[in-house]
Order: C-alpha cells, then structure tokens, then sequence
C-alpha cells in the first residue's frame, strides 16, 4: 500500500507529480505533489501515522502559496512532513498531537483550484525538497510487546516471538524458546537472561509498553 492511500477513502490520482499544465493558466510548471479525490463522498482528510501539526493556515485570504486553506502534518517514524492543501476546513491547530486515522481536515476546493481535491505535498522533515508521494509505501506497524516475557508464558505473543526467532511456534515459552532467546540477546549484546523484556523487544524491532 501507498502511504497517500492513507490520506484520503479510496483516493483517485487526477494530476501526477512533476511537469504538467496548468489548468489555471495553461503554461507549463512543475507539479509539487499530486492531487488526490475520494470516490466516494467521504470527504474527510486523515493522519497517516502518529504525528503532531506543523503549520496550519485556515483563512485562504491569508494563503500566499495557492494551497487555500491548508496544513502541515508531520510523521516522525516516517521522517516526513505532508501537506494537505484546498481544504475547505481543518480540524486542527498547530501543535495538536495527532493519532494515525484521525480527521485533520476536510477535502475542498480553497484557493487556486479547479474542483474539490486534496493536493497532497511531502517532503522530509527539515528539508524544503519535494517528493514524489508515489513512491512512498506504508511502513509496518511494530509489534507492542505489554508484558515481560519469560519461561512459563503462554499466549500470541509468545508465538510472535518464537515467529521472530525462527523456531518452532508452539505458543509456549519452553527451554528451548529460553535458549533461542538468550542466543539473540548474545548476537545483539545484550544481557543473556533468556527473558524478553524493554531492551530485548526493541532489538527484535518491537515497542515495549510492559512492566
């Protein structure tokens, strides 16, 4: 799956990234992302990952880019920063947190456009330099480990684990999950105690909420 699938339900590309017509003034300039409308008539924007709000211009009077209303969302696990521009309204102000999923805005046609569209921009964070939001794909969800695992335990978890480890899956924390276990954490350099607990998920590429 494509990361801007995640912006908007079911998104249809109308105009690519990169060297295109104007519709506006039809010269030739450089598209800086792609413009994006749902199918269906679910017109609501949405956070692609957990984030924060950059930058928000909700008054298109006061827009100087062409975007109208618009905002800036920054992902952190991605290393990305995406703007949502023609809003007809957004849903939040700078600084919010936000949660993958969340509404942030409303598909509109603000400022210079031809029709109700979402334009979508990315960069990295930090850097002025645009992006082709085709080529981005969504990363996967790590694994949230909530307890110490140890010998005795049972549950997916343990099958997670044992997935992880290339053993056999038996969802039974064993001597031999133990063992397996502590080979990883000497390949890792870690504290061979056969026990998977903060240090341990977060080498396997887990988080760790346990105690």
């Amino acid at each position: 799956m494509k990361l801007y699938e995640l912006t908007i339900t079911k998104p249809k590309i109308t105009s690519k990234y990169g060297y295109r017509t104007d519709p506006k003034t039809k010269k030739k300039t450089f598209h800086a992302g792609i413009d994006l409308v749902s199918t269906v008539s679910n017109r609501n924007l949405f956070a692609v990952d957990d984030g924060y709000v950059q930058k928000v211009v909700n008054n298109q009077s006061k827009s100087k880019t062409g975007y109208g209303n618009y905002i800036w969302t920054r992902y952190p696990r991605y290393n990305l920063s995406l703007l949502y521009g023609h809003c007809a309204s957004i849903k939040k102000k700078k600084g919010d947190k936000v949660k993958k999923g969340d509404i942030i805005a409303i598909e509109g046609s603000t400022g210079k456009s031809t029709g109700v569209h979402l334009h979508l921009g990315i960069t990295k964070i930090g850097s002025d330099t645009w992006i082709n939001p085709e080529t981005i794909n969504v990363l996967p969800d790590k694994y949230n480990l909530k307890r110490l695992l140890k010998k005795g335990c049972k549950g997916d978890d343990v099958k997670e684990l044992q997935k992880k480890l290339g053993i056999a899956i038996t969802g039974t924390f064993d001597e031999a999950t133990r063992i397996a276990v502590k080979k990883f954490q000497k390949a890792n350099k870690l504290t061979q105690d056969g026990k998977v607990g903060k240090n341990t998920a977060h080498k396997l590429g887990w988080l760790y909420k346990g105690k």
